[in-house]
């Protein structure tokens, strides 16, 4: 029976770490969830390598169970699990009819999984821990507190409204690159074309006068033969460089490299900023609001960012709190978050109404990012049309310096 390692969080909201002999994942996971535990990851160690982390065999649950699901429908299944839960639904039976009614295969296959388990006498916090992949720790761990508070209804309608936000940014941002997004395919694509049918017919043309070509003709020639002899290296070259980013992007140090890069960026960097500080300030009003402690409650929003640089920020900025800071004195102390959010929440602590004053930032923020979407739209279009202009220079170049030469040298003979 091969041995599994556990990273999982208890009732009480802490880290718990270990090892046990299981016969599969998905049977470990159910034995952490009948001990109230919520599994966050599962790592598997083989013989050779059990004392070895970075040989290790790491599973995630939902590679077993499901897959990810958008956004769009799991805020759907927030609002109707509100609206049942409100009207007295009994909660296997509001499962049970969300399960066969829902339009994503995925999220239906999970919650037929979740009547299983209810119908065992698990809880519905420990049967959505199961699937991470769609319900991840901060929903779960609010679907805990609502649970044990008697508030599921009002904490599912809470999350329908935060994930209706997401949402709506998603929107707004998907909005403003499509144009750049278009222009970019639009000009690669015309690029390809030039150089594997324009380019070659008009050297043939300049090689037969035997004459000594301009540099940038030379170069233009050069490239598309490259392109036309060679264009499997360029395909490998360019999936190589994909995937080596893309497994790079997904190691600690290299998530949190390029997190902490994103946020420097001019413009696209004050952009994620302000989604950062509006999604911290949404979610931290909502786990206020659902009755966890400020320590615990930073943790699990700190983890849902979205950002690894922000996210270790953060986990020091719950360490001082545990200390006996202040919420705001240790925000302040993260260099992350800007006066108004320090403001706010001074006021909020001394009127004990933090929560409140949150979201009143979170919306301040959402508006702000609105603005500055239309300014990066504003900001990409000039930048495109001037790397287009200069494209279209060289080429240009290319061609008719050529034809200028021969015109010049006719009118000389």
């Amino acid at each position: 029976m091969p041995e599994f390692q556990y990273t999982a969080i208890d009732s009480n909201g802490n880290t718990v770490q270990g090892r046990r002999n299981a016969s599969t994942a998905e049977d470990f996971a159910g034995q952490l969830q009948d001990e109230a535990l919520i599994p966050l990851e599962i790592t598997r160690a083989s013989a050779h390598t059990i004392n070895t982390q970075s040989k290790n065999s790491r599973y995630k649950l939902s590679k077993f169970l499901t897959q990810k699901v958008s956004q769009e429908e799991l805020q759907i299944f927030c609002r109707q699990m509100y609206t049942v839960i409100k009207a007295g639904v009994p909660l296997a039976i509001s499962v049970a009819r969300l399960a066969e009614t829902s339009r994503d295969k995925n999220l239906a296959r999970a919650l037929q999984e979740v009547l299983v388990n209810l119908n065992k006498g698990r809880t519905l916090y420990q049967s959505l821990a199961g699937f991470p992949e769609i319900f991840n720790t901060f929903f779960v761990n609010l679907v805990r507190v609502g649970e044990t508070t008697g508030k599921l209804d009002r904490v599912f309608l809470h999350l329908s409204e935060y994930l209706e936000l997401e949402v709506d940014t998603r929107k707004k941002i998907k909005s403003a690159i499509r144009y750049p997004i278009l222009v970019v395919v639009a000009t690669v694509v015309a690029l390809i074309v030039i150089n594997i049918m324009v380019i070659p017919a008009f050297a043939d043309f300049f090689k037969s006068f035997h004459g000594t070509l301009p540099f940038v003709t030379r170069i233009l020639i050069a490239v598309s033969g490259f392109i036309i002899n060679y264009w499997y290296l360029l395909v490998l070259f360019s999936m190589g460089v994909f995937f080596g980013f893309r497994y790079w992007t997904r190691t600690r140090q290299g998530e949190y490299v390029w997190a902490k890069f994103l946020l420097h960026v001019p413009i696209v960097g004050w952009i994620i900023h302000r989604i950062i500080l509006a999604r911290f300030a949404r979610l931290y009003a909502l786990v206020l609001r659902a009755g966890l402690t400020a320590v615990e409650g930073i943790e699990l929003v700190g983890a849902s960012t979205g950002n690894a640089y922000v996210a270790r920020k953060i986990k020091t900025v719950s360490s001082l709190v545990e200390r006996g800071n202040t919420i705001a004195k240790s925000l302040s102390q993260s260099s992350l978050f800007t006066p108004l959010v320090i403001q706010m929440i001074t006021l909020g602590e001394d009127t004990g109404e933090v929560d409140r004053l949150l979201d009143d930032v979170a919306d301040f923020y959402q508006r702000e990012l609105s603005y500055d979407l239309v300014r990066l739209s504003d900001a990409i279009e000039p930048i495109l049309l001037i790397i287009m202009g200069v494209m279209v220079l060289i080429l240009g170049l290319g061609v008719f310096l050529p034809l200028w030469d021969l015109a010049s040298v006719a009118r000389v003979r």
